[in-house]
C-alpha cells in the first residue's frame, strides 16, 4: 500500500502543478516551434522516379521516415486513440479524469493497473527525454499543456504518431509498416493497424519477430477496445482477431548495389531523408541480369565478370552502373569493374585522332601502315597491328576505325605525347594522372590505367560535341559544373561519323560485325596487354555504353578481343537501351563540307581518279588540293596552277601551316619529315630546298621518291623544283613549323 499512496501522491501532485501552471503557459517557448524537432529520418536513396534503391539508419541508428497524417489509415488512428487515449480530442494535454481513474483503479487494486499519460504527454516524452522521475512527470505534463496550447490535433497526431518506437530499431508508423508488413500506412486493415499500436507499450518485450504471442494479446486487446468505443462492429472486431499475422517482412532493398555503396559515399555526413540519384532503377535491374547471363555464357573463353555504365552525355546523368556480374556473390561480387584500374587498349585512340584533327589532320589524310622503328631512350619500339600485318598508305578513317596499331603511334608521334595526354585528361581520363613521359608511345595503344566510369565519361565528351563535364549521380544536379571545351565540335562530329563507318571498319573487324546496330552508333572495342582486359564502348545521340569484361583477379583471357568478349554484352545493352531511350540520327554541326576525295592520294578526286569516295572535312581543314597523279582536266586544276597541267608542280608532303613537335625522347635519327610532291610527266628529276639551301636532288625514274628530311626546331620554308627540258619549274612555297 505504500507505493500505491506514493503514486498518488505523484499523480495528485503532478496534476496541481500543471493546473497551477496553465495560465502562465505562454511564457514557456513552444516545443514544436521548429519544424519536426530532433526528428532524423533514416536515408532513403531512391532513383530517378522515386523507386527505393536502399534505406540506411540514421546517424542515431534508427529506421525512420515521416509520413503525413492524411496518408495514415483511419483504422492506425482509432487504433492509436484506443489503446493510448480516448479522450484525446477532449482534453488539452493533461486528462484530469483518467488521473483520477487511474487513481482509483490503482487504490482498489493495490497495484499499479493503468497510468494517465496521454498522447500529448507521450510525445513531450519523445520530445524530451530523461529519467522517469517526479520531476520528469511535472515537466512532461507541462510541455503537452503548452503544445497543445499552439498546435491543432491534427499536428499533435502527426507528431506522435511519427515518433513512436517500435521495436526493431523502427520509430513511427511507417516504418513499422514497412519493417512488419510491407505495407504503407494508408493500407492496412484494422487488425494490422491494432497490431502497429500494440508495439510502442513495450517494443523489446512485444517484440513479434521473437515471440508474436505477446504482441498478438495486445493488439486483440486494442480491437476490443475499437469495438467499445464504436470505431468496429462486434463483427468486424470478431474477424480481426480471428486475421493470423502474416508478416511479411521488408528485405532492405539494395538495388543498384555498387552505384548507392558510391552514392552513400558522396553524402555528407550529416545527411537524412530521401536522396533522389539520377540511376534507372528497371534498366539496371535488366542489364544486371544480362550481365549475369552473358558472363555465364562466357566461361569458356575465360571471361569470369564483366562492368557496365550507361550514361546520359547530355546531362552526364549515370542511368546504369552495373560493378560485376552478381554483388552477392561471395568470392569477388563485391569488387566494382566500374571503379577498377584498368588498361583500356584501343579504347582510348578516338581521343589521339581527335588531338590530331583539331590541328592539321584530316579523316583523308593518308598515314603510311608499314614497319617503323622509333629508337627512344629506353630501346627501340617498334609497334604491330593486333593482325601481325601492314596495310600500307590509310587512311585516318580506315586507321581508327579498324583500330590499326602502327597508324595511331604515328599519329601519336606527329602530334606528341603531351598534346594528347593533355586532351586524355581534358576529356575525362584523370587517372592518368602520371607524366606523359611515363606512358610514351603506347599511351595511345592504352598503356595508362583508367576505370570504365572516366571511359565512358570522355565519350560522353566526344558524343557531346567535345564538351566534358564531370559525372552526375544526384538528380537534379547537372547543372552544377558548366562544360569545358576539349574538342571542337566539328572534330567530335568526324570522330563519331568515323567510328560509326562500318565500311572503315572492314579492315579490322570485317562487314556488319557486333558493331553494327539497327539505328545510328558510333563503337570501339579495346583489348589490354596480355588479354587481360577487353572493352567494347559506344554511343547513340543520347546514351554512352561503357561495357568491361575479364576477371578482378587479373587472369587472362583466351586471346578475347574487345568485339568477342565485351562486344556480345554491349551490343545487347545498346539494343535494349534504346528501346527505354530511342536514339536519333547524330545532328551535324556547321562547319563542316562534304567532298569527294581520291582513296589513293587523299586530295580531292578528279575525274581520272579510279577509286573515289565521299568524304566529311572541317571547313577550316580542306584536302590542299587535286589529285594530280591521275588524269584532271584544265578545269579542275585552273584553281591550282596558273600555267597548264603539265607545267604545274605541288608539294603534297607536308601541307602548308602544319605543326610539329620535335620529341626529346626519340633520338634525333628517327624523327623524319617526309617530302613528296606530284609533277608533270616529263619531269626528269626533282630537286628540294629547305630555307633556301637544297638538301636533296631526286631522280624521277626512281620507284621511291619521297625524301625523308631530319627534323630541327624552328619554321622549315619548303620548296621544290624540276628541270624539264632546260627549263625550271617550282612549286609554290609552303612554311612549316617545328617545336
Amino acid at each position: 500500500m505504500r507505493n500505491v499512496y506514493r503514486i498518488l501522491s505523484v499523480l495528485l501532485a503532478a496534476a496541481a502543478v500543471a493546473a497551477a501552471l496553465y495560465q502562465s503557459l505562454w511564457l514557456m517557448p513552444d516545443p514544436l516551434a521548429k519544424a519536426r524537432p530532433s526528428f532524423q529520418p533514416s536515408v532513403q536513396v531512391l532513383d530517378r522516379e522515386g523507386r527505393l534503391l536502399r534505406e540506411f539508419l540514421s546517424d542515431q541508428d534508427t529506421w525512420n521516415q515521416w509520413i503525413r497524417l492524411s496518408d495514415v489509415s483511419p483504422h492506425l488512428v482509432n487504433a492509436a486513440l484506443a489503446a493510448e487515449d480516448k479522450r484525446f480530442y477532449q482534453h488539452h494535454g493533461v486528462d484530469i479524469q483518467a488521473i483520477f481513474r487511474a487513481l482509483w483503479q490503482n487504490v482498489t487494486t493495490g497495484r499499479i493497473r493503468s497510468g494517465a499519460s496521454t498522447i500529448t504527454m507521450q510525445l513531450a516524452r519523445r520530445l524530451d527525454p530523461g529519467p522517469r522521475t517526479l520531476s520528469k512527470k511535472i515537466r512532461e505534463s507541462v510541455i503537452a499543456l503548452r503544445i497543445e496550447r499552439s498546435h491543432d490535433k491534427s499536428v499533435i497526431l502527426e507528431e506522435y504518431l511519427n515518433r513512436i518506437p517500435c521495436g526493431n530499431l523502427t520509430y513511427g508508423v511507417n516504418a513499422a509498416c514497412r519493417l512488419y508488413f510491407n505495407k504503407q500506412p494508408g493500407n492496412l486493415s484494422p487488425a494490422e493497424a491494432a497490431f502497429i499500436m500494440a508495439l510502442p507499450q513495450a517494443p523489446s518485450l512485444l517484440n513479434p519477430l521473437k515471440d508474436p504471442g505477446p504482441a498478438l494479446e495486445r493488439r486483440n486487446y486494442i480491437l476490443a477496445r475499437m469495438q467499445e468505443l464504436g470505431y468496429l462492429t462486434e463483427a468486424q472486431a470478431g474477424r480481426a482477431k480471428h486475421e493470423p499475422l502474416n508478416l511479411e517482412l521488408a528485405r532492405n532493398r539494395f538495388l543498384a548495389p555498387h552505384f548507392v555503396t558510391q552514392v552513400k559515399q558522396r553524402l555528407p555526413h550529416n545527411h537524412t531523408g530521401k536522396v533522389f540519384t539520377t540511376i534507372d532503377a528497371a534498366l539496371t535491374e535488366q542489364i544486371q541480369l544480362l550481365t549475369s547471363q552473358e558472363v555465364a555464357n562466357s566461361a569458356g573463353k575465360g571471361i569470369g565478370q564483366a562492368a557496365v555504365v550507361v550514361m546520359d552525355h547530355q546531362t552526364r546523368e549515370i542511368l546504369v552502373w552495373v560493378g560485376s556480374a552478381d554483388f552477392f556473390d561471395p568470392v569477388d561480387g563485391q569488387n566494382d569493374g566500374v571503379l577498377a584500374l584498368r588498361q583500356p587498349g584501343s579504347a582510348v585512340k578516338p581521343f589521339t585522332y581527335a588531338t590530331a584533327l583539331d590541328r592539321d589532320y584530316n579523316p583523308a589524310t593518308l598515314i603510311d601502315d608499314s614497319k617503323v622503328d622509333f629508337r627512344l631512350r629506353q630501346g627501340v619500339y617498334t609497334p604491330s597491328n593486333y593482325d601481325g600485318r601492314f596495310h600500307g598508305e590509310v587512311s585516318v578513317r580506315t586507321a581508327l576505325a579498324s583500330s590499326l596499331n602502327v597508324p595511331a603511334v604515328k599519329v601519336l608521334s606527329h602530334v606528341g605525347v603531351p598534346v594528347v595526354h593533355d586532351r586524355m585528361k581534358a576529356a575525362g581520363l584523370i587517372s592518368l594522372d602520371k607524366d606523359p613521359d611515363y606512358y610514351g608511345l603506347s599511351l595511345t595503344l592504352g598503356a595508362g590505367e583508367v576505370t570504365l566510369l572516366e571511359l565512358a565519361n570522355a565519350y560522353a565528351t566526344l558524343a557531346a560535341g567535345g564538351e566534358y563535364k564531370p559525372p552526375v549521380f544526384f538528380k537534379g544536379e547537372s547543372s552544377a559544373e558548366p562544360g569545358k571545351r576539349v574538342f571542337s565540335p566539328q572534330t567530335s562530329y568526324l570522330i563519331t561519323d568515323i567510328l560509326s563507318d562500318d565500311t572503315a571498319r572492314a579492315t579490322g573487324f570485317g562487314r556488319d560485325s557486333l558493331l553494327v546496330l539497327p539505328f545510328p552508333a558510333a563503337a570501339k572495342t579495346g583489348t589490354s596487354k596480355n588479354f587481360k582486359d577487353n572493352y567494347c564502348v559506344g554511343y547513340t545521340s543520347r546514351l554512352v555504353v561503357a561495357v568491361w569484361a575479364g576477371n578482378f583477379d587479373a587472369q587472362p583471357m583466351g586471346r578475347v578481343s574487345g568485339i568477342t568478349g565485351a562486344g556480345p554484352l554491349w551490343h545487347k545493352v545498346m539494343r535494349l537501351c534504346a528501346e527505354h531511350y530511342p536514339p536519333e540520327p547524330f545532328e551535324k554541326p556547321n562547319g563542316l563540307k562534304e567532298l569527294k576525295v581520291c582513296s589513293e592520294t587523299g586530295l580531292r578526286a578528279v575525274e581520272g581518279c579510279p577509286n573515289q569516295r565521299a568524304e566529311i572535312f572541317k571547313e577550316s581543314n580542306l584536302p590542299p588540293g587535286y589529285c594530280l597523279i591521275h588524269h584532271a582536266p584544265d578545269a579542275r586544276m585552273a584553281d591550282l596552277r596558273p600555267s597548264p597541267a603539265s607545267e604545274r608542280l605541288v608539294i603534297t608532303s607536308p601541307q602548308n601551316g602544319e605543326r610539329y613537335l620535335f620529341d626529346p625522347g626519340i633520338e634525333a635519327g628517327f624523327q623524319n619529315l617526309k617530302l613528296a610532291a606530284a609533277a608533270p610527266a616529263d619531269i626528269d628529276h626533282l630537286a628540294w630546298f629547305i630555307n633556301g639551301a637544297p638538301i636533296a636532288r631526286v631522280d624521277m625514274e626512281r620507284r621511291d621518291r619521297d625524301v625523308f628530311w631530319p627534323l630541327e626546331r624552328g619554321q622549315l620554308r619548303i620548296r621544290v623544283v624540276a628541270e624539264r627540258n632546260g627549263d625550271s619549274v617550282s612549286s609554290d612555297e609552303i612554311v612549316v613549323q617545328v617545336y
